[in-house]
Protein backbone atom coordinates (compact mmCIF):
# COMPACT_ATOMS: atom_id res chain seq x y z
CA UNK A 1 0.00 0.00 0.00
CA UNK A 2 1.40 3.46 -1.15
CA UNK A 3 0.39 6.42 0.89
CA UNK A 4 1.54 9.88 0.90
CA UNK A 5 1.51 12.17 4.12
CA UNK A 6 1.48 15.84 3.22
CA UNK A 7 0.46 18.77 5.40
CA UNK A 8 -0.28 22.62 6.19
CA UNK A 9 -1.37 23.59 2.66
CA UNK A 10 -2.63 27.24 3.98
CA UNK A 11 -5.42 27.85 0.78
CA UNK A 12 -5.05 31.54 1.52
CA UNK A 13 -7.92 34.25 0.36
CA UNK A 14 -7.31 38.09 1.88
CA UNK A 15 -10.74 39.07 3.66
CA UNK A 16 -11.65 42.88 2.72
CA UNK A 17 -14.93 42.67 4.84
CA UNK A 18 -15.53 44.77 8.01
CA UNK A 19 -16.35 41.88 9.90
CA UNK A 20 -12.98 40.21 10.17
CA UNK A 21 -12.04 42.98 13.02
CA UNK A 22 -14.80 41.27 14.96
CA UNK A 23 -12.63 37.80 15.26
CA UNK A 24 -8.82 37.21 15.15
CA UNK A 25 -8.97 36.76 11.15
CA UNK A 26 -7.53 40.51 11.15
CA UNK A 27 -4.24 39.49 12.43
CA UNK A 28 -4.25 36.15 9.98
CA UNK A 29 -5.11 38.92 7.08
CA UNK A 30 -2.11 40.67 8.59
CA UNK A 31 0.13 37.92 8.41
CA UNK A 32 -0.66 36.65 5.03
CA UNK A 33 -0.31 39.92 3.13
CA UNK A 34 3.34 40.56 5.04
CA UNK A 35 4.10 36.96 5.31
CA UNK A 36 2.35 33.83 4.40
CA UNK A 37 1.38 35.27 0.96
CA UNK A 38 5.27 35.37 0.17
CA UNK A 39 5.96 32.38 0.98
CA UNK A 40 3.15 29.68 0.17
CA UNK A 41 2.53 28.61 -2.62
CA UNK A 42 -1.65 27.51 -4.10
CA UNK A 43 0.43 25.88 -6.71
CA UNK A 44 3.00 23.76 -5.24
CA UNK A 45 0.42 21.22 -4.10
CA UNK A 46 -1.18 20.98 -7.36
CA UNK A 47 2.59 20.60 -8.89
CA UNK A 48 2.36 17.28 -6.15
CA UNK A 49 -0.53 15.73 -8.21
CA UNK A 50 1.54 14.29 -11.62
CA UNK A 51 3.64 12.70 -9.29
CA UNK A 52 2.10 11.03 -7.34
CA UNK A 53 0.58 9.70 -10.11
CA UNK A 54 3.22 8.40 -11.62
CA UNK A 55 4.22 6.80 -8.53
CA UNK A 56 1.02 4.89 -7.91
CA UNK A 57 0.18 6.43 -4.60
CA UNK A 58 -3.36 4.92 -3.92
CA UNK A 59 -4.11 7.27 -0.82
CA UNK A 60 -3.37 10.70 0.94
CA UNK A 61 -3.37 11.57 4.05
CA UNK A 62 -3.73 15.36 4.63
CA UNK A 63 -2.45 16.27 8.18
CA UNK A 64 -4.60 19.48 8.43
CA UNK A 65 -4.48 23.27 7.64
CA UNK A 66 -6.05 23.24 5.10
CA UNK A 67 -6.98 26.72 5.16
CA UNK A 68 -5.32 29.84 6.72
CA UNK A 69 -8.39 32.07 8.23
CA UNK A 70 -10.75 29.40 7.83
CA UNK A 71 -13.20 31.33 5.53
CA UNK A 72 -15.38 30.30 3.69
CA UNK A 73 -13.51 31.01 0.27
CA UNK A 74 -10.67 29.34 1.99
CA UNK A 75 -12.79 26.25 2.45
CA UNK A 76 -13.88 26.52 -1.14
CA UNK A 77 -10.58 26.84 -2.23
CA UNK A 78 -9.35 23.93 -0.29
CA UNK A 79 -12.22 21.49 -1.63
CA UNK A 80 -11.37 22.46 -5.08
CA UNK A 81 -7.95 20.54 -4.52
CA UNK A 82 -8.97 17.96 -2.44
CA UNK A 83 -11.64 17.35 -5.07
CA UNK A 84 -9.27 17.12 -7.70
CA UNK A 85 -7.39 14.69 -6.26
CA UNK A 86 -10.31 12.30 -5.73
CA UNK A 87 -10.64 12.84 -9.43
CA UNK A 88 -7.57 11.27 -10.31
CA UNK A 89 -8.25 8.70 -8.01
CA UNK A 90 -6.55 8.96 -5.16
CA UNK A 91 -8.52 7.99 -1.41
CA UNK A 92 -8.03 10.92 0.53
CA UNK A 93 -8.14 11.35 4.44
CA UNK A 94 -7.96 14.63 6.33
CA UNK A 95 -7.96 16.47 9.58
CA UNK A 96 -8.50 19.93 10.44
CA UNK A 97 -5.43 22.23 12.14
CA UNK A 98 -5.70 24.83 14.13
CA UNK A 99 -6.00 27.28 11.04
CA UNK A 100 -9.29 25.37 9.97
CA UNK A 101 -10.88 26.30 12.82
CA UNK A 102 -9.02 29.75 13.33
CA UNK A 103 -12.23 31.89 14.16
CA UNK A 104 -14.72 30.88 17.16
CA UNK A 105 -17.37 31.28 14.45
CA UNK A 106 -15.96 28.48 11.92
CA UNK A 107 -14.90 26.24 15.28
CA UNK A 108 -19.08 27.01 16.54
CA UNK A 109 -20.08 26.36 12.82
CA UNK A 110 -18.02 23.02 12.52
CA UNK A 111 -17.32 24.85 9.41
CA UNK A 112 -14.39 22.00 8.21
CA UNK A 113 -17.27 19.51 8.25
CA UNK A 114 -19.41 20.98 5.80
CA UNK A 115 -16.66 20.49 3.26
CA UNK A 116 -14.90 17.58 4.45
CA UNK A 117 -16.58 13.90 5.49
CA UNK A 118 -16.29 13.23 10.00
CA UNK A 119 -16.24 9.74 9.42
CA UNK A 120 -14.80 7.38 6.79
CA UNK A 121 -16.36 4.14 6.12
CA UNK A 122 -15.55 2.05 9.10
CA UNK A 123 -17.24 -1.08 11.11
CA UNK A 124 -16.29 1.34 14.11
CA UNK A 125 -18.97 3.72 14.89
CA UNK A 126 -16.71 6.80 15.46
CA UNK A 127 -17.00 9.98 13.80
CA UNK A 128 -14.70 13.10 14.36
CA UNK A 129 -16.99 16.01 15.01
CA UNK A 130 -18.94 14.05 17.82
CA UNK A 131 -16.28 11.62 18.98
CA UNK A 132 -12.78 13.80 17.86
CA UNK A 133 -11.87 10.38 16.47
CA UNK A 134 -12.61 8.07 13.33
CA UNK A 135 -11.19 4.95 11.52
CA UNK A 136 -10.68 3.05 8.69
CA UNK A 137 -9.06 -0.40 8.47
CA UNK A 138 -6.39 -0.17 5.54
CA UNK A 139 -5.07 -3.62 4.49
CA UNK A 140 -2.28 -6.08 5.62
CA UNK A 141 -3.37 -5.78 9.65
CA UNK A 142 -2.93 -1.96 9.62
CA UNK A 143 -5.92 0.57 10.53
CA UNK A 144 -5.87 4.10 9.82
CA UNK A 145 -7.39 6.44 12.99
CA UNK A 146 -7.32 9.93 12.22
CA UNK A 147 -8.06 12.57 15.44
CA UNK A 148 -9.12 16.08 15.47
CA UNK A 149 -8.05 18.38 18.74
CA UNK A 150 -8.31 21.56 17.33
CA UNK A 151 -10.27 24.33 19.26
CA UNK A 152 -11.04 27.97 18.77
CA UNK A 153 -7.83 29.83 20.43
CA UNK A 154 -7.37 33.32 21.30
CA UNK A 155 -5.38 35.92 19.48
CA UNK A 156 -1.78 35.44 19.61
CA UNK A 157 -2.60 31.31 20.34
CA UNK A 158 -2.12 28.24 18.09
CA UNK A 159 -3.20 25.84 20.79
CA UNK A 160 -4.61 22.39 20.41
CA UNK A 161 -6.57 20.37 22.96
CA UNK A 162 -6.76 16.58 23.55
CA UNK A 163 -9.73 16.41 25.55
CA UNK A 164 -10.80 14.32 27.77
CA UNK A 165 -13.73 13.22 25.54
CA UNK A 166 -11.51 12.38 22.89
CA UNK A 167 -8.98 10.24 25.10
CA UNK A 168 -11.88 8.07 26.34
CA UNK A 169 -12.94 7.73 22.31
CA UNK A 170 -9.41 7.02 21.18
CA UNK A 171 -8.96 4.39 24.05
CA UNK A 172 -12.35 2.53 23.45
CA UNK A 173 -11.93 2.72 19.93
CA UNK A 174 -8.01 1.09 19.89
CA UNK A 175 -9.64 -1.63 22.36
CA UNK A 176 -11.94 -2.19 19.47
CA UNK A 177 -9.18 -2.76 17.17
CA UNK A 178 -7.99 -6.62 17.45
CA UNK A 179 -4.87 -7.24 19.03
CA UNK A 180 -2.45 -8.42 16.61
CA UNK A 181 -2.76 -5.67 14.21
CA UNK A 182 -0.99 -2.25 13.84
CA UNK A 183 -2.42 1.31 13.82
CA UNK A 184 -1.23 4.57 11.94
CA UNK A 185 -2.61 7.35 13.82
CA UNK A 186 -3.05 10.68 12.37
CA UNK A 187 -3.31 14.16 14.43
CA UNK A 188 -2.12 17.57 13.63
CA UNK A 189 -0.50 19.06 16.44
CA UNK A 190 2.60 16.89 17.82
CA UNK A 191 2.61 15.69 21.41
CA UNK A 192 5.79 16.23 22.56
CA UNK A 193 6.00 19.96 24.08
CA UNK A 194 8.86 21.35 22.37
CA UNK A 195 7.81 24.53 21.16
CA UNK A 196 6.29 27.43 22.11
CA UNK A 197 3.55 26.75 24.77
CA UNK A 198 1.23 29.15 22.64
CA UNK A 199 1.71 26.02 19.94
CA UNK A 200 1.63 23.35 22.53
CA UNK A 201 -0.84 20.66 22.16
CA UNK A 202 -2.66 21.27 25.45
CA UNK A 203 -2.49 17.62 27.70
CA UNK A 204 -0.02 16.23 25.30
CA UNK A 205 1.53 14.53 27.99
CA UNK A 206 -2.04 12.87 28.26
CA UNK A 207 -1.54 11.47 24.82
CA UNK A 208 1.87 10.65 25.38
CA UNK A 209 1.06 8.08 28.48
CA UNK A 210 -1.27 6.66 26.51
CA UNK A 211 0.51 5.89 23.43
CA UNK A 212 2.68 4.59 25.83
CA UNK A 213 0.46 1.82 26.92
CA UNK A 214 -0.79 1.44 23.22
CA UNK A 215 1.34 -1.12 21.21
CA UNK A 216 -0.78 -1.24 18.20
CA UNK A 217 0.19 2.29 17.39
CA UNK A 218 2.59 2.00 15.50
CA UNK A 219 3.48 5.21 13.15
CA UNK A 220 2.25 8.81 14.45
CA UNK A 221 2.08 11.32 11.55
CA UNK A 222 1.30 15.48 12.14
CA UNK A 223 1.72 18.61 10.86
CA UNK A 224 1.68 21.76 12.34
CA UNK A 225 5.67 22.61 12.72
CA UNK A 226 6.28 23.12 9.24
CA UNK A 227 9.61 20.99 9.86
CA UNK A 228 10.01 17.65 8.53
CA UNK A 229 11.14 15.10 11.09
CA UNK A 230 11.65 11.10 11.63
CA UNK A 231 11.92 10.14 14.93
CA UNK A 232 11.92 6.30 15.74
CA UNK A 233 10.81 6.35 19.94
CA UNK A 234 10.29 2.69 19.74
CA UNK A 235 13.16 2.31 22.48
CA UNK A 236 10.98 4.09 24.58
CA UNK A 237 7.40 2.27 23.83
CA UNK A 238 6.47 5.50 21.74
CA UNK A 239 5.37 5.11 17.96
CA UNK A 240 7.89 6.26 14.76
CA UNK A 241 7.03 9.91 14.65
CA UNK A 242 6.92 11.41 11.26
CA UNK A 243 6.14 14.97 10.30
CA UNK A 244 5.96 16.20 6.63
CA UNK A 245 6.49 19.28 7.25
CA UNK A 246 4.32 21.62 5.14
CA UNK A 247 3.76 21.23 1.85
CA UNK A 248 2.91 24.48 0.24
CA UNK A 249 5.66 26.51 1.49
CA UNK A 250 8.81 27.51 -0.05
CA UNK A 251 11.55 24.80 1.17
CA UNK A 252 7.89 22.75 1.75
CA UNK A 253 8.09 18.40 1.47
CA UNK A 254 5.83 15.44 1.99
CA UNK A 255 6.11 12.15 3.02
CA UNK A 256 5.80 8.89 0.66
CA UNK A 257 5.16 5.39 2.73
CA UNK A 258 5.02 1.99 1.25
CA UNK A 259 3.15 -0.11 4.03
CA UNK A 260 3.38 -3.79 4.03
CA UNK A 261 2.08 -6.07 7.08
CA UNK A 262 5.74 -5.98 8.93
CA UNK A 263 7.49 -3.07 6.92
CA UNK A 264 7.40 0.50 6.14
CA UNK A 265 9.46 2.24 3.98
CA UNK A 266 9.32 6.05 3.92
CA UNK A 267 10.75 8.57 1.18
CA UNK A 268 11.24 12.05 1.89
CA UNK A 269 10.64 14.25 -0.72
CA UNK A 270 11.17 18.35 -0.81
CA UNK A 271 10.91 21.17 -3.02
CA UNK A 272 14.43 21.84 -4.80
CA UNK A 273 14.53 24.09 -8.14
CA UNK A 274 10.98 24.09 -8.84
CA UNK A 275 10.51 20.15 -8.81
CA UNK A 276 9.47 17.62 -5.76
CA UNK A 277 13.22 15.97 -5.27
CA UNK A 278 13.25 13.03 -3.33
CA UNK A 279 15.82 13.47 -0.15
CA UNK A 280 16.16 10.78 1.81
CA UNK A 281 14.96 7.41 2.72
CA UNK A 282 14.11 5.10 5.92
CA UNK A 283 13.35 1.43 6.28
CA UNK A 284 11.22 0.40 9.47
CA UNK A 285 10.43 -3.58 10.64
CA UNK A 286 8.75 -5.24 13.13
CA UNK A 287 8.64 -8.49 14.39
CA UNK A 288 6.49 -11.02 12.78
CA UNK A 289 3.28 -12.16 15.56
Amino acid sequence: MRIAHISDLHFSKISKGITQFFSKAWIGNLNLLFNRGYNFSPERPYALIEPLKQGKVTDIIVSGDLTTTSSPTEFQLAEQFIDKLKEEGFQVYLIPGNHDHYTKRAHRRQRFYKHFPSKHSSDLPYNLADHGVTAKKLTLGWWLVLMDTTLATPLKSSNGYFSEKTEASLKKLLQDIPPQDKVLLVNHFPFFQHDKPNRWLKRGTVLEELLQNQPKVQLFLHGHTHRRCVADLRENGLPIILDSGSTAYCNGSWNLLDIEKDACKLQVFSWEDANWSHLETHNFRWKSE
